[in-house]
């Protein structure tokens, strides 16, 4: 029976090639040729194969996930490919062009412990293997860092690692975990910069990679598991696509906290040279079975949608239940809760408590995360429309050494909540430029690109937001004010219906304010409009801005717009204090609303007039402008790190 793609991931021989999936490597000899990922994974389903024709769409549905791909794309990873075997296309020794119908390799694939191996004339091919086997901690010791020391690493980006294990549903937490929680290390090096990569490649090389994230040293790698032992693989990779170092650990899976301390301590010693700071995740080895569930969280976490934060919030429960030190696992859930109060409107009072109690307690057990998690209390003091104590408690979230990209995305919203619209959009984007796989950091990049009216820039972040299947309600009627901006009415109807039913909200009203929208001339559907949005308000079905952002819709067709918006929001600054998503109030949509004679006393009501005050600023001309005669967005610019 031919090996399997999993088989073939613990290496194979092919002609005087040995070849190791889990580094990403080709060996002959002394010889070493390091390949992209996917260039690696063409090779294993062509070994798979055994000599037998692989169709280009094999290719694709292997490779690229059944992605559309050009041909071009596959032909290029094939040249690629021959180039670093050494192979010629027009006679080739190792891959063969089949015409019009694929590729098929030429030369026998070899599984070490296969007889077929003993009954060839390979003996200084295996001395050299048994070499490399019984050396490796040497050879990863004395390696040599092949970087010009004229240029230091400033920046780094990790890529999301490899799934090499067996039953991959079952790992799959491990490795999203390992990758989260070593870009929380690396991040705790002062003035050293770092990104998330995306979790998929792509065509794209390491060297593109590096160029779109703007970092000198790219680091991926792959992990195993068998339930008792992990094995972990990395590679660190130069701008240019230079391998600068690869090396790899194993231990117990209980052990896997320990591991990636020594994969972030190798790595800084690579980026930083031998005198590096030591990495410390945290400030003491948190429970096995607790970190397990942990990572477990995490996985959940990253998901975003309301199951799925239900489940993490249980799984960090669990973690302190097991484990009431282990600070990281407080953080985690405080924002958990955060999230789905989102979702949860009427218990968004308990949830704040809640989370401010856990951020307490975290920072009391351990002191590690005493600054990161103020984040929660800025997100909090945030929502409540304490300016200044939000304020502050961001100010203590960037000063820890790990700073999350959470904090500079609920810091975003803080600005365009304050009419820093410029300022919200940068911060938006350094939350992305960290973690650039983030569904939802790249809908919050689209919406505030949408409110400074960048439409062209907020379709780009909207569509990535799209492919990634973000399952935010927010992102969702945010894209509908986007739809309708641009005169596609039905698929906004289709956008705010996805929203509303994210949010577990009554959408039997759609279609009539839609038609009211879309067909602006019929008195007739206009009329159903305007009764189905004095309904809405005073039901109270849909949250306070939702109902007042389709009020603004209809601004310039129904008379009284501006003074039901301002209805509404003097009632709910009354009876809140805030406003959610208060920064509508500053985008186009509003205009009438900021003319409205009642926008002064709206403005005092929310505290922002004596915000602004406080540091110098204040509303003129529809905007916020500063004493100092610069923006406001620079006024804020003294504690934010941008």
């Amino acid at each position: 029976m031919p090996p399997t793609f999993d088989e073939l991931q613990k290496g194979f021989e092919l002609g005087a090639w040995r070849v190791d999936p889990e580094r990403d490597l080709l060996v002959n000899g002394d010889a070493e040729e390091h390949l992209e990922p996917m260039v690696m994974n063409v090779l294993v389903v062509l070994a798979c194969a055994q000599g037998q024709v692989v169709t280009k769409q094999q290719l694709v549905d292997a490779v690229w996930g059944g992605r559309p791909t050009a041909d071009d794309a596959i032909a290029t990873k094939i040249a690629v490919l021959r180039n670093k075997l050494g192979d010629d296309r027009r006679n080739p020794v190792y891959i063969e062009t089949i015409q019009k119908r694929g590729y098929r390799l030429r030369m026998a694939v070899v599984v070490p412990g296969d007889k077929a191996l003993d009954n060839r004339d390979r003996v200084p091919l295996r001395r050299i293997l048994v070499g490399v086997a019984t050396t490796l901690a040497a050879i990863v010791a004395a390696a040599i860092v092949w970087w010009p020391r004229a240029e230091p690493i400033d920046s780094v980006a990790v890529l999301q690692f490899r799934n090499l294990c067996a039953d991959k549903p079952a790992c799959q937490h491990l490795v999203y975990g390992f990758s989260e929680e070593l870009v929380v290390s690396l991040g705790q090096v002062p003035n050293l910069e770092f990104a998330r990569g995306p979790e998929d490649l792509g065509n794209q090389s390491y060297s593109e990679i590096a160029r779109q994230l703007g970092v000198d040293v790219i680091v991926t790698g792959s992990l195993r598991s068998n339930g008792n032992r992990v094995k972990i693989t990395a590679d660190v990779i130069a701008k240019n696509g230079f391998q600068l170092k690869a090396f790899e650990f194993d231990g117990a899976a209980k052990e896997i906290f320990v591991l990636q301390e020594r994969v972030a301590d190798e790595i800084l010693k690579i980026i930083l040279g031998e005198e590096k700071p030591t990495v410390h995740m945290a400030r003491r080895l948190p429970d096995s079975e607790a970190y397990d569930k942990y990572m477990r969280g995490l996985f959940f976490l990253d998901k975003r949608d309301f199951d799925s934060l239900e489940r993490a919030q249980a799984l960090f429960q669990e973690t302190i239940e097991i484990d009431s030190q282990f600070g990281p696992a407080y953080l985690r859930q405080a924002i958990t809760l955060l999230l789905l109060s989102e979702y949860l409107p009427a218990q968004r009072a308990d949830s704040y408590e809640n989370a401010q109690e856990l951020a307490r307690a975290g920072a009391k057990a351990d002191s590690s995360i005493s600054d990161p998690i103020q984040l929660v209390h800025g997100f909090v003091y945030h929502q409540q429309g304490a300016w200044s104590k939000a304020r502050n408690a961001f100010k203590a979230a960037f000063r820890g050494a790990t700073v999350y990209p959470t904090a500079y995305h609920w810091h975003s919203r803080l600005l365009g909540d304050l009419g820093f619209m410029e300022n919200s959009l940068r911060q938006a984007l350094s939350a992305v430029a960290l973690e650039p796989g983030s569904q939802i950091l790249n809908s919050r990049v689209a919406i505030s690109y949408l409110w400074i009216n960048d439409m062209l820039n907020a379709q780009r972040y909207f569509d990535i937001a799209e492919s990634m299947e973000v399952e935010v309600p927010d992102h969702y009627f945010a894209y509908t004010v986007f739809l309708l901006r641009d005169g596609r009415h039905e698929e906004a109807r289709e956008s705010v219906r996805k929203g509303l039913r994210l949010a577990l909200l009554d959408d039997s009203w759609v279609n009539a304010v839609i038609d009211g929208l879309a067909y602006a001339d019929d008195p007739q559907r206009l009329a159903m409009a305007k009764s189905t949005l004095d309904s809405l308000s005073a039901d109270k079905i849909l949250p306070a801005y939702v109902t007042m952002t389709l009020w603004a819709l209809f601004a310039d067709r129904i008379d009284d717009s501006s003074d039901r918006i301002m209805e509404i929001a003097l009632q709910e600054a009354a009876e809140q204090g805030h406003i959610y998503e208060l920064e509508i109030i500053f985008v186009d949509e509003f205009r009438e609303l900021r003319e409205h004679e009642q926008f002064p006393q709206l403005l005092q009501a929310l505290g922002l007039s004596d915000y602004w005050s406080s540091i110098g600023c204040r509303w003129h001309a529809d905007q916020v402008l500063c004493d100092t005669g610069i923006t406001g967005a620079e006024a804020e610019h003294g504690y934010n790190r941008l």
